[in-house]
């Protein structure tokens, strides 16, 4: 993971794990998937589907769970590069917070107002 452009400041993320979300930039522009994770210190997402990259490993000591060979998994994506899908209008929008009479903030879509809730751990 890279390190962050400003170590003194890291913003809540407004991307959170099991968001829909496109890519806004580089070679798999527009392309959609699922937050795995996300690193507010490192600025960067993992999501699945985009950002392949294939890993050689070689075997390791007995008890890894496998063998050496080509493994594919998802490189982290900066955070600047994604956009979050409105659920109401299915297209890429901004994400603000709003604080609720209650007290309690709720993340919003700024193209169609409508709020998003945040996915269920599953």
């Amino acid at each position: 993971m890279g390190s962050p452009v400003n170590t003194m400041a890291v913003a809540k993320p407004k991307i959170v794990k099991g968001d829909t979300v496109v890519l806004r930039r580089g070679k798999e522009k527009g392309k959609r998937g699922i937050v795995k994770a996300v690193f507010p210190k490192d600025g960067v997402a993992t999501v699945e589907g985009l950002n392949v990259v294939k890993r050689h490993t070689k075997p390791g000591q007995t008890g890894q769970a496998q063998g050496g060979g080509i493994i594919e998994k998802e490189a982290p994506i900066p955070l600047s590069a994604l956009m979050v899908i409105d659920p109401k209008t299915d297209r890429p929008t901004r994400v603000r917070r709003v604080r609720q009479s209650d007290g309690t903030t709720v993340r919003v879509s700024v193209k169609s107002g409508e709020q998003l809730l945040v996915p269920s751990k599953a």
